[in-house]
């Protein structure tokens, strides 16, 4: 569905310029944060994150191993009521994982928005700027989400003629 509106966007925006002399430009925003040293910091510290993350979600898979190595060599040993009491831990800590685990991707999604959000902005802006600036129309990026509008000027909108022509 995306890639139709992309394909009638660009057949409108291509129409337009037959009409008029409106500029269309494009840039590569994964180029550009490549070489913000911003980037590169806030990577860095994502990493760091990613790797205290891993480091604890690794002590807990070792603490399980340990529980189910212990479990398997005693549980010949054990009652019944210990053995399924171990049983019981050993799907509590599994679950604990589990849970860690989806904490642990959630939170790292969160650190990354948080870490890149003034990045984008940033980059927004000077897009914003330089956009105005030289007379472009569209600016269309072509690195991170292929092909997806980051600027329009918007005196070329018609979504209320459209409206007004469908009696809305």
């Amino acid at each position: 569905m995306k890639t139709k509106y992309f394909y009638l966007l660009i057949c409108l925006t291509v129409s337009l310029t037959s009409f008029s002399q409106q500029l269309i430009g494009h840039i590569n925003s994964q180029d550009i944060i490549s070489v913000m040293p911003e980037a590169a910091t806030a990577q860095i510290e994502l990493q760091q994150e990613v790797e205290d993350l891993q480091a604890q979600g690794q002590m807990m898979a070792t603490e399980y191993e340990s529980q189910l190595k212990d479990f398997q060599i005693n549980q010949e040993n054990m009652s019944d009521a210990i053995r399924n009491d171990k049983l019981k831990s050993l799907q509590d800590l599994e679950e604990r994982i589990t849970l860690f685990q989806q904490s642990a991707q959630q939170s790292i999604q969160l650190k990354e928005a948080e870490l890149f959000e003034p990045i984008l902005l940033k980059i927004q802006n000077a897009i914003d700027e330089v956009s105005k600036k030289k007379g472009y129309s569209y600016v269309f990026d072509i690195g991170g989400s292929v092909g997806s509008l980051v600027y329009k000027n918007d005196t070329h909108d018609i979504t209320n003629l459209v409206k007004a022509q469908l009696n809305l």
